[in-house]
C-alpha cells in the first residue's frame, strides 16, 4: 500500500486510504455515522459521505500529516462541460428521429450512471433530465 490518500468525488464523498490506525478507525466510528460510513475490505478503504467529509480530513490529517489529498475526475467528464443549451439528441446519445422507447431506456441509463446519489454531478444530471424532458414533450 502506498501513503495514506484522501480521494475527493465529484459529488463531496471521501474515500479515505490509510495504513491501519487503531485510534482513527475507532474515532472514524464515533464522528461518523453508520448510515454515513462504509468499509470496503477488498479495497480496504473507507468511504464518508459529504455531510462528515471535514470530520474525516480532520482525524487524517491528525494522524498523517503528510496524507495526499487527491481530487477524482467525474465519471461523466465529457458530459460536464455541456450547457443546457446543448442538441437534447446529443446529451442523450442518441439520433435526432429515435423512437420514445429508445429515449427512455437512454434516459434510463445515463441516470444510473450520473445520479448524484451514486456519485454523479448533479449539474450532468439536471442536463440529462432537461434533454430527456424535451424530447417527451416535442413529440
Amino acid at each position: 500500500m502506498s501513503g495514506p490518500t484522501i480521494t475527493r468525488t465529484p459529488s463531496g464523498t471521501v474515500v479515505l486510504r490509510f495504513p491501519f490506525d487503531r485510534w482513527l478507525v475507532d474515532e472514524l466510528k464515533l464522528e461518523v455515522p453508520v448510515h454515513a460510513r462504509k468499509y470496503d475490505p477488498v479495497a480496504k478503504t473507507w468511504t464518508i459521505a459529504p455531510t462528515y467529509a471535514s470530520a474525516a480530513f480532520r482525524l487524517m490529517s491528525a494522524v498523517f500529516p503528510d496524507v495526499d489529498v487527491v481530487e477524482q475526475p467525474s465519471a461523466g467528464s465529457a458530459a460536464r462541460g455541456r450547457t443546457s443549451s446543448d442538441d437534447p439528441w446529443t446529451v442523450l446519445f442518441l439520433r435526432p428521429g429515435a423512437p420514445p422507447e429508445l429515449v427512455t431506456a437512454a434516459h434510463r441509463c445515463l441516470a444510473k450512471l450520473h445520479h448524484p446519489d451514486r456519485g454523479g454531478s448533479t449539474v450532468v444530471m439536471q442536463e440529462i433530465n432537461a434533454a430527456a424532458e424535451a424530447l417527451r414533450g416535442g413529440r
